[in-house]
């Protein structure tokens, strides 16, 4: 066997790979037998919109059942010096958190 012949093999097989199968009609029953394509109204923009809404409404929710005198910012400072315990900063992870979760759902949505 010589180096032409993988190339001559693959010319062959490129060649009827473009060639039409004979299907004596049976695509054309196939696409006639199945229902109709349901219509669907889809606004681009409500998946968006209902998905940064809940990341909203579960930013407020950290921030209102937060501990008294939990200050959001203060915790932000309290993480960057590494006290992670403190009611600010755990109200502030949960605030962190409640976005990460909205936006993992919003990066997922295959829509």
């Amino acid at each position: 066997m010589n180096d032409s012949t993988p190339d001559k093999l693959e010319r062959l097989l490129r060649r009827d790979a473009h060639a039409p199968v004979s299907d004596a009609g049976f695509t054309a029953r196939v696409m006639g037998a199945l229902p109709p394509r349901a219509q669907s109204i889809h606004h681009a923009w409500l998946s968006p919109a209902l998905i940064l809404g809940s990341a909203a409404l579960g930013s407020a929710l950290a921030i209102a059942f937060a501990p008294v005198g939990a200050n959001v910012v203060q915790g932000f400072f309290d993480l960057a010096s590494s006290r992670t315990l403190t009611q600010a900063a755990m109200s502030g992870l949960a605030m962190t958190g409640a976005l990460l979760l909205y936006a993992i759902v919003l990066a997922l949505d295959t829509e």
